[in-house]
């Protein structure tokens, strides 16, 4: 017992450190970024990471956000795309995983497999002929090139997480929700949804991460400066030769700062939602 648990407690000790190096490599341009945005002005670059010769300057941050001219408009315009995709995604990609998961109809399987095989197009594949179909419709520079994707086709990694989820329920519950005069919509809104909060959490913090960071798609079909979103102003800002490094490093800081808030306080939901889809 005594030497079967040395071995073991060596390749846990193991597995921990090379997790925590892991973890130490991924983190390390993160600090350096938040320790150069407090750098005083054009020392970032020249001084050695984590020093701090003149002390601390949060006056940097102030001082970005004012170069990015507007930064309440640009959060925003951020969080409502952000929020109307979360919505979309959520709405389109469970109705659809439920309807794989508990529907019969010939070719369910084929078409199910069809929309896997849509995950191999690489988004740049799409650009060119969704943009003309925008262009078509009179849609450019408006939000709506950047919503409707979510709402009318979702995502397919999204939809097979619901319905591999789906899967796991038992259909004794599809059926008393039946028998007590539940239609198929109704089944899913009041019993089916309510227990996937683990992958709508999942879903939800994938889309905040894609569309808070999101910058192709503004790029392409955003061209008022009234529109445009943080991910284009940090673009716009980091392409001006007159911004110092600490600012562009502070404004990056800001923008970044709800992406690892969200993650970090829904990291138990994300995993738990990811392990339970698996299952299917």
């Amino acid at each position: 017992m005594t030497a079967n648990a040395g071995p073991r407690g060596l390749a846990k000790g193991l597995h921990r450190a090379l997790l925590l190096v892991l973890a130490a490599a991924f983190l390390l341009p993160l600090l350096w970024m938040v320790a150069a945005s407090l750098q005083p002005q054009g020392k970032a670059l020249e001084y050695g990471m984590f020093q701090f010769p003149e002390g601390l300057h949060p006056e940097n941050y102030p001082q970005a956000l004012a170069q990015m001219g507007g930064f309440g408009r640009l959060l925003l315009n951020t969080t409502l795309l952000t929020l109307a995709c979360i919505a979309g995604q959520l709405f389109c990609c469970s109705l659809a995983g439920y309807a794989f998961a508990r529907l019969r109809f010939p070719g369910r399987d084929g078409l199910f497999l069809l929309v896997l095989a849509t995950m191999m197009l690489p988004p740049q594949v799409l650009a060119i002929p969704q943009f003309l179909f925008f262009r078509q419709l009179g849609l450019i520079d408006t939000f709506y090139p950047l919503i409707l994707p979510t709402v009318l086709g979702g995502a397919p990694f999204f939809i097979f997480l619901f319905r591999q989820y789906f899967l796991t329920l038992p259909v004794e519950l599809a059926e008393a929700a039946r028998v007590d005069g539940c239609g198929f919509f109704g089944t899913y809104f009041r019993i089916m949804l309510p227990l996937a909060k683990p992958v709508v959490g999942t879903v939800a913090i994938f889309t905040f991460l894609a569309t808070w960071n999101d910058f192709w798609a503004p790029l392409i079909y955003l061209n008022s400066e009234d529109k445009q979103t943080l991910s284009l102003a940090l673009a716009s800002f980091n392409q001006s030769y007159r911004v110092a490094v600490e600012w562009l490093m502070a404004g990056s800081s800001v923008i970044l700062a709800p992406c690892a808030l969200v993650y970090f306080l829904t990291q138990g939901w994300f995993l738990r939602g990811v392990r339970l889809s698996g299952k299917g």
